[in-house]
């Protein structure tokens, strides 16, 4: 009896640490095919973003990664989504790009003078989010990374360091920070990430998401209609927010 005993506990601490890999920090809520068959084509008026906002933030989640870029004007919806954010953390992304003639300012609070020498991405302009939704952010973190499987870790822009959005993901989780390498970047191998579902939005909104999936989980909002970019991975053709996720999921491991 004792033999039977102490094996079925050798087991399980072995079983322990696939079980613990695979409750994730992350959960993807995405507008997909069903969304947009529901609410229209994306991109949306903001209020629609903030009512997606004001329903995670009733099934408990933790913060929230706000997937699109968000530099433009578009309506009374931009102050509608201000409200929202501050009911629980967000994280809004920003990126480089100096053909952008006029970018918002960059609120001093997310960046620091420090300057970084050796990074991969430096720039003086980008796609900066509206003034009045930085208020409301928890942060503003850069996303410049094209390659699939190297996370982009430390950037500049208009020469002071800005933290990347995989960082401040972590940082939200209160996820431990991996090292990179000299060029700021952190090599993840995907194979070895964790396979996930994505949450449709209209679950989301019609509440047929069970509280007990979600809540106490950071969030990532984002995108995957038929507009959205395709990429070539070592687990095969992804869209670009779940190489996002995937290259997230490897890192929260340590991969």
């Amino acid at each position: 009896m004792h033999r039977i005993v102490w094996r079925i506990l050798c087991f399980g601490i072995l079983a322990l640490p696939p079980l613990c890999h695979a409750q994730s920090s992350f959960v993807p809520v995405f507008i997909d095919a069903r969304t947009e068959a529901r609410l229209g084509p994306f991109p949306y008026d903001r209020a629609v973003i903030a009512g997606a906002l004001t329903a995670l933030e009733k099934l408990g989640v933790k913060g929230v990664v706000l997937k699109f870029f968000l530099d433009q004007p578009k309506s009374k919806g931009d102050d509608a989504l201000a409200q929202a954010m501050t009911k629980l953390p967000v994280v809004l992304q920003a990126r480089c790009d100096d053909a952008e003639p006029k970018p918002n300012s960059l609120d001093a609070r997310f960046s620091t003078a420090i300057k970084q020498t050796g990074v991969s991405v430096a720039c003086r302009s980008g796609w900066i989010p509206l003034a009045q939704l930085q208020k409301s952010a928890f942060e503003v973190c850069f996303i410049d990374q094209p390659a699939v499987d190297t996370p982009l870790w430390h950037q500049s822009y208009q020469d002071r360091a800005v933290k990347t959005l995989y960082g401040c993901a972590l940082e939200l989780a209160h996820k431990p920070v991996p090292t990179a390498d000299a060029n700021g970047v952190r090599k993840v191998d995907l194979t070895k990430a964790p396979r996930f579902e994505v949450i449709s939005l209209v679950d989301v909104l019609d509440g047929k998401i069970d509280r007990a999936r979600i809540a106490g989980k950071i969030v990532v909002f984002g995108y995957e209609g038929p507009k959205v970019a395709m990429f070539e991975t070592a687990i095969g053709r992804l869209s670009a927010h779940r190489v996002f996720m995937a290259n997230l999921f490897a890192l929260e491991m340590r991969q």
